[in-house]
């Protein structure tokens, strides 16, 4: 199910196991505050276990499924898995056996986030919660209900300018809110130049800044970008990764301009409005172009997976090549 039909599933009955999956922070956390919520547990010292390093045996798991809550009907376990390997998950199976008779009075909540192949359990009971980012529309009113809450409004304009930075991330616009709300003081409403002036574009809406400034060959505003980017740190580790799949997607693109975007979304496995963004770019490039770009892009990834080339060069090697196709 969706994540916005999450909480009338709820209402209506809690089940045994749920499995969150997606990558927006913010939903994955809502949607497990919300089970925890309905299961009405109390004492949460006592009747919240939680797993989330090292090896996680399903057999430990199921012997805290079957234990009875104490002093209130339900009991939840929670299992982190967004980091976890594949490999460090052992007797997964005993879930299966599990479930034929679960305990009325536990819940599981399994949450994999983007880690989508440490768990590919299927049974009927196991219901799965998509925390994939939300389209516009939906974005929008959780945008204006956040800023309700501090008597704030917000620009039709300014909360689109918003959405495209953070691309849509409600972990990440949650922060920028935070941020804005601080930065216009006693002002009631949040205007396009506040947007513009304090939310820090997410890495992935610089990766479209790049594929523009690339296109037009202005190399001054590439390498402007670039080292802003390398002042995120963590997040500029996974720029080879991000500039790799977005020129992919991009190849995708202008070999399938038949199809329309829903079609294209389904076979990318993206979103609608990453699709739009990736329309609006492909004529940047010929065919011939993206072919070569991916091609590049697929022995950089090989020679940083074995070390061959550093962080830094991998980057500059791409760049300066495309800008000299």
């Amino acid at each position: 199910m969706r994540f916005e039909e999450l909480k009338k599933n709820l209402v209506q009955k809690i089940e045994y196991v749920y499995v969150l999956s997606g990558i927006d922070e913010y939903l994955l956390d809502s949607a497990y505050k919300l089970i925890v919520k309905y299961s009405q547990i109390d004492i949460p010292d006592l009747n919240l276990i939680k797993y989330g390093e090292g090896i996680i045996d399903f057999d430990d798991v199921i012997r805290s499924l079957n234990t009875l809550p104490v002093f209130c009907n339900k009991k939840i376990v929670y299992l982190d898995l967004k980091s976890t390997k594949k490999s460090d998950i052992k007797n997964i199976n005993a879930l299966n056996d599990y479930l034929k008779c679960p305990n009325n009075s536990s819940v599981l909540i399994i949450n994999i986030g983007s880690n989508s192949d440490v768990f590919t359990l299927n049974n009927p009971n196991i219901i799965q919660v998509d925390c994939s980012r939300l389209p516009y529309n939906i974005v929008k009113l959780k945008i204006k209900n956040m800023l309700e809450k501090y008597s704030k409004e917000i620009e039709e304009d300014a909360i689109e300018i918003l959405y495209n930075l953070t691309l849509g991330d409600l972990q990440k616009i949650s922060m920028e809110i935070n941020k804005l709300i601080s930065f216009v003081g006693e002002n009631k409403k949040i205007q396009v130049k506040d947007i513009r002036e304090i939310v820090t574009p997410s890495l992935e809406y610089q990766v479209f800044e790049l594929t523009d400034a690339l296109a037009k060959k202005d190399s001054s505003k590439v390498f402007s970008i670039i080292n802003d980017m390398k002042s995120k740190k963590d997040e500029y580790k996974t720029l080879p990764s991000i500039i790799f799949s977005h020129f992919r997607r991009l190849f995708m693109v202008a070999l399938n301009q038949d199809r329309n975007k829903v079609e294209l979304s389904k076979l990318l496995n993206v979103k609608e409005y990453a699709v739009k963004m990736s329309i609006q770019q492909v004529n940047l490039f010929s065919k011939s172009s993206l072919k070569k770009i991916n091609e590049l892009c697929n022995k950089v990834d090989y020679d940083l997976k074995q070390s061959n080339i550093s962080l830094d060069n991998a980057i500059n090697l791409i760049v300066l090549t495309i800008l000299n196709l």
